[in-house]
This record gives C-alpha cells, structure tokens and sequence, in this order.
C-alpha cells in the first residue's frame, strides 16, 4: 500500500477561490494519493497576517505548490514529483 501525501490548503469561510480550489482537489484523477487538510486562516492570528487575502494557498509534503488558483493537471503533476523526491 503506498502511503498517502498530505496536502494543506490555507483558506476562509466565503473564499469563492478556495470553494473552486476544494472542488478540483476533490475530484483530480490523483485524488487517492493524498488527504487533503483545510485550514481555515480565520482561526488563527498569525495565519490571518500570514495569508491575508492570499488565499487559497495550497502545500504539497510541506511545499508551497499553488496560490489562488490550482491546474489540476498540474497539481498531480507536482504531486507524483514530490513523491518521488520523498522515496
């Protein structure tokens, strides 16, 4: 069984970007190669400074890899790269 990657997406409630960008992660074809954690800025100060209104921003195995918009071709793309750098 291989083992999953863990994406993070940095986001806010009423975020249109982050609502597309939840979307697409949901349905790429590489969907079954990571768990997908959402962090919600609002809860935290520091993020909230951090982020701002540049949102989403999405991490792959603790690399930033996408911000505001996600290709999902490409998201898996960076995906199976950061895999395989991971081996």
């Amino acid at each position: 069984m291989r083992e999953r990657v863990r994406v993070i997406m940095y986001s806010r409630p009423g975020c249109h970007l982050c609502e597309e960008a939840e979307r697409i992660l949901a349905t790429v074809e590489c969907a079954d190669l990571f768990d997908l954690e959402i962090i919600n800025i609002e809860q935290d100060e520091e993020l909230r400074r951090q982020y701002g209104e540049q949102i989403p921003v999405i991490f792959i195995a603790g690399v930033k890899a996408f911000k505001y918009r996600v290709d999902p071709r490409e998201f898996c793309r960076k995906l199976r790269r950061l895999m395989a750098q991971a081996r």
